[in-house]
């Protein structure tokens, strides 16, 4: 089943470049943010560098490698293996590095902030995916209705099949031919869905999950 997610935890190396005496390079763990690193009260710009190897039986002309982050605070550059993948400032990322990778890799990411709530706070991971995939998926409220929006991106031999179950009760199917610029659809839901619970959608061909995404129900109120 995919993605398969290797994260990226530690350990890192972290300098701050921004330093009027020069930065020192320091062995840390992430996600965190700058008051869990000790940058509390340090405005400018840090460079986080980890080193990876090759994802174990991983084969890049079946499969494809995305080098993604959750959440950030206005990252500026990343690189992999001395290439620029994003100058952009950003959030969340998620590039496509499959002719990048090699048995032996370096990520860096740098980061510039202005608050201690600055830093690189969401999980940074290796994700392994086939040729088409879910993307912006999530639940929203619209008109009093909840409902699940998102795109299929990328490509395949025919149409993919798309499967929704609400707290493990199927409650839509459908087919859908992916995009590379992304198939969207849109998806109701029962009236009667508690808040609590969650829904999970996969992308299938033939009897492979190529995609999967668990969600939970917001608190909403009707409009």
């Amino acid at each position: 089943m995919y993605p398969h997610r290797i994260r990226l935890r530690g350990p890192w190396e972290m300098l701050a470049l921004d330093m009027v005496a020069g930065g020192q390079v320091v062995s840390v763990k992430l996600p965190a943010r700058w008051r869990d690193l000790g940058l509390a009260g340090f405005r400018g710009r840090v460079r986080f560098m980890r080193r990876f190897g090759y994802p174990g039986n991983a084969d890049r002309d079946l499969e494809h490698f995305w080098l993604t982050c959750d959440g950030c605070t206005v990252g500026r550059e990343v690189h992999l293996n001395g290439a620029l993948l994003s100058t952009e400032p950003w959030e969340r990322f998620a590039f496509d590095v499959t002719r990048l990778l090699s048995p032996r890799n370096r990520l860096e990411i740098t980061v510039e902030a202005a608050t201690d709530d600055a830093g690189l706070w969401g999980e940074v991971a290796l994700e392994i995916r086939k040729d088409a995939y879910l993307e912006g998926t999530c639940v929203q409220s619209e008109g009093g209705a909840l409902a699940v929006r998102g795109h299929v991106v990328g490509t395949a031999p025919q149409p993919l099949e798309l499967y929704t179950t609400l707290d493990r009760r199927h409650i839509d199917y459908r087919t859908i031919e992916p995009l590379p610029e992304g198939t969207p659809f849109v998806i109701p839901l029962p009236a009667t869905a508690p808040p609590a619970v969650s829904i999970r959608v996969e992308l299938v061909h033939v009897s492979t999950i190529w995609y999967a995404v668990d969600l939970p129900i917001p608190h909403w109120k009707a409009d």
